[in-house]
């Protein structure tokens, strides 16, 4: 698949309050997410959800933040600033190395990896690291936009995931958006 990077300042758009109409983040979430949980949005882009998921899983939980764009890990930083849940947001500039996964080994009990596989140069690696974070029987929600990858692009990805030992637990129905829900 090819590597198709969105530019820094797109993140603008993902934030604008007017997604709720097209993402609701609650329709999206609410079913998978409680208080106390430990989550990865790898792609958070300036946290549409990362700020959303942080509020459900309280203070009690924490929200582990990743992109591989500072620009976009500064702005997630300051937006949890001004929402009060700094505490609660863990943002973590991706680099090429996977040194900044190894703590949470384990320890994650639900992903998000939406909107931003076809980004990511080595597939391989980013499902071989989201399994390895995710704690027997966690969850990962992976969507894809449908208009830009194609179905048999989402299903090689799907392949891949399975490849790692993720299981497909259901088919999701977002718009506009391919999406599976798996379960480790």
């Amino acid at each position: 698949m090819a590597h198709r990077l969105m530019p820094w300042w797109y993140g603008y758009l993902l934030i604008n309050p007017f997604r709720k109409y097209w993402h609701n983040t609650n329709q999206l979430l609410e079913n998978y997410l409680k208080p106390g949980m430990r989550v990865v949005d790898y792609g958070c882009a300036m946290g549409y959800f990362s700020l959303h998921m942080a509020r459900i899983v309280g203070t009690s939980g924490k929200i582990y933040a990743f992109d591989i764009q500072p620009q976009m890990i500064e702005r997630v930083r300051k937006r949890a600033a001004n929402a009060g849940l700094s505490a609660q947001i863990d943002a973590r500039l991706v680099t090429d190395t996977n040194a900044i996964f190894q703590d949470l080994n384990g320890q994650i009990d639900f992903e998000l990896l939406f909107a931003v596989a076809h980004e990511v140069r080595d597939q391989v690696a980013l499902f071989e690291e989201l399994f390895r974070m995710l704690k027997p029987g966690g969850l990962l929600l992976f969507a894809e936009p449908a208009g830009h990858v194609s179905k048999p692009e989402f299903n090689q990805s799907v392949a891949l995931a399975e490849s790692f030992g993720f299981i497909p637990a259901e088919q999701l129905k977002i718009r506009s958006s391919n999406a599976v829900l798996f379960r480790k």
